[in-house]
């Protein structure tokens, strides 16, 4: 059998593709109409995770998982779309990290929102101008993102799901490592490159910016003065690099190779359980001896994973602090309630803010 032969067969294939695929399509539109009667929120992460697995699990190859998870995120994104027209909110300008998160949960289909900060993704979301919010709140070098937990103590607004985004940093500059001076990027990504600079760049001034994009920004406005653009360089993703055409002098700088941020999906709504899921809660507790003690006893007692415990002040009374927990569970298992139950008895205030599908 020939080339030519073999293509006739794909165009075949492809022909009985689109038309299942639209299929599929019509069968969304009828659960879109049933959700709008309901009220029923339009993006189920359960669901969402629900047919990742289905799909993986009965995957037999050639194709691997990334490629069938990476098609159908794009096909359940166009699903998304024909039930209502989404937005987005995410920490920009557009080529962030955030940004490319949210691409992957949401694939292209959705429209993408750029705030200026966490606050107003925050803010977007809980005046209902977005749909979905993204904003991150961990990283596996830095920990606790706390501009992002001291969020939630402002507004009232839930997490659905997580990210785990692999975070990967390149030196672009369009000189010599030895001609460099300066150094731009957002404060976060210059910590986790803290020792290749150190290594590497010992006597190049650090400067902090609002993004990587920002410093892709300025790096372009500093090119056209010759002097300027000879000493000049900064630290972004590989994408940034393809988006604005720059060249990467080295890649993967940052100082660990496993380097992870999580970010969290804001909604107005729970998540149903998925039976793999995470819980978070804000626990606003008296300045007592043994008061956190008090709150973390329970979730021995019933056997429950603390995945991340972070203290914030509460910004209404000196010294007055609130915990953020997230665990392993969902609010609605019996044990998690009972857990919860106890813990609220401890604090004078308990905020639930979400359950969602685990993602690791």
């Amino acid at each position: 059998m020939d080339i030519d032969s073999l293509r006739r067969e794909i165009d075949v294939v492809d022909a009985k593709i689109v038309e299942l695929l639209n299929e599929r399509a019509r069968i969304v539109l009828k659960i879109g109409e049933i959700k709008k009667q309901n009220g029923s929120q339009v993006y189920v992460p359960n669901r969402e995770q629900e047919v990742y697995s289905r799909i993986t699990s009965q995957n037999k190859g050639p194709l691997s998982n990334e490629c069938l998870t990476a098609i159908y995120r794009e096909l359940m994104a166009g699903s998304l779309a024909l039930e209502k027209a989404i937005k987005v909110s995410y920490l920009g300008p557009e080529g962030t990290f955030s940004y490319f998160a949210a691409r992957q949960k949401f694939g292209s289909s959705v429209e993408y929102i750029p705030a200026r900060g966490i606050d107003d993704v925050f803010r977007d979301v809980a005046s209902g101008r977005c749909d979905y919010g993204i904003v991150p709140v961990e990283n596996s070098t830095e920990g606790g993102i706390r501009e992002t937990l001291n969020m939630f103590v402002e507004f009232d607004v839930k997490v659905c799901a997580e990210i785990i985004f692999p975070i990967h940093h390149c030196l672009i500059a369009n000189c010599t490592k030895e001609e460099i001076k300066r150094v731009y990027s957002k404060l976060q990504i210059l910590s986790q490159c803290r020792k290749w600079l150190a290594n590497n760049l010992p006597h190049a001034e650090l400067i902090d910016v609002s993004s990587s994009a920002e410093a892709a920004r300025v790096f372009e406005r500093n090119l056209k003065s010759e002097e300027e653009g000879r000493c000049l360089a900064i630290i972004a993703n590989a994408e940034i690099a393809q988006q604005y055409r720059l060249k990467i002098l080295f890649k993967n700088i940052e100082d660990n190779p496993n380097n992870r941020t999580r970010f969290f999906v804001l909604s107005k709504a729970y998540s149903a359980p998925s039976g793999k899921d995470r819980t978070a809660v804000m626990c606003y507790i008296k300045n007592n001896a043994g008061a956190l003690l008090e709150i973390l006893e329970p979730f021995k007692k019933h056997g429950i994973n603390l995945t991340n415990i972070e203290s914030l002040p509460t910004r209404k009374k000196v010294w007055e602090y609130c915990f953020y927990l997230d665990f392993d569970g969902h609010t609605s298992n019996e044990i998690i309630q009972k857990a919860l139950q106890e813990v609220s008895k401890k604090c004078f205030d308990m905020k639930v803010l979400g359950s969602f599908p685990k993602c690791d």
